[in-house]
């Protein structure tokens, strides 16, 4: 009987990586480990070092359920690791885990089984603190909340000047559904302005970092393309790892 521990896994084949470092990642800083089929340790990443306590020399080689679930948990965790490699189905969820300074953290889990190249099965475990990725769900709540209920038209565009993201009101001042904005870029999705001095506004703030505050424009819309409009809006750069210039935000 193999004392394995933690997490069980899905079948889920992973995507391409990102190539750039994403934000909300290095946040929760999610940690990966690596079992084999009888539990050990066989990879730690350097995040599992922070959300565990323990370094790579004292992890690797280590039946995990041993060092990471206090005694009473260790049965449970068997049956999950058990289960998963068994059958592939993934597990997932929040389960208490020891940590190296003998405290206990509630950590969250989502775990796979992997199949090598010689046939050898292991479970892939990815891990972040639980606390962390609530707080963060609770933020992003708050902040979708917000953004969807605001009388101000907001909308973000990415380094090709194409939209990724529209709120109901800059949708109603454009008179385009906000759907009909995402991926296309400003002249396609509102082909009546002059967007040229807007694109110029837009690629400088990208540029430079530095805003643009109160821009005027007047054209028309598609639901009014009868009549002249006149907006004031500002622009903003949104920045990422490193400060890089990653969006723009414009705000009407």
């Amino acid at each position: 009987m193999r004392t394995a521990d933690l997490f069980g896994a899905e079948g889920d084949q992973p995507g391409s990586g990102p190539r750039q470092p994403r934000e909300l990642l290095d946040l929760l800083s999610v940690a990966a480990v690596l079992l084999d089929a009888e539990g050990r340790i066989v990879l730690w990443s350097p995040q599992a070092e922070e959300l565990f306590g323990y370094t790579s020399q004292e992890a690797l080689g280590q039946y995990a359920a041993r060092l990471l679930v206090h005694e009473q948990h260790v049965e449970l965790m068997i049956r999950l690791f058990s289960e998963v490699m068994r059958t592939g189905q993934g597990w997932a969820g929040a389960f208490p885990v020891r940590h190296k300074d003998g405290s206990t953290r509630l950590v969250e889990f989502r775990n796979m089984r992997l199949l090598d190249d010689r046939g050898d099965f292991y479970a892939l475990g990815i891990a972040t603190d639980e606390a962390a990725l609530r707080q963060v769900e609770r933020d992003l709540a708050l902040s979708t909340r917000l953004v969807s209920q605001s009388p101000i038209g907001l909308a973000v565009l990415d380094t090709d000047l194409r939209y990724v993201a529209v709120n109901p009101a800059l949708a109603q001042i454009n008179g385009v559904r906000a759907e009909d904005h995402l991926g296309r870029p400003v002249r396609e999705a509102l082909p009546f302005l002059d967007v040229d001095p807007i694109e110029a506004a837009l690629l400088h703030v990208l540029t430079s970092g530095e805003p643009l505050i109160d821009q005027h424009s007047v054209g028309r819309t598609p639901a009014d393309p009868d009549n002249d409009h006149a907006w004031s809006a500002s622009y903003y750069r949104l920045d990422g790892p490193g400060g890089r210039g990653l969006r723009a935000l414009i705000v009407m």
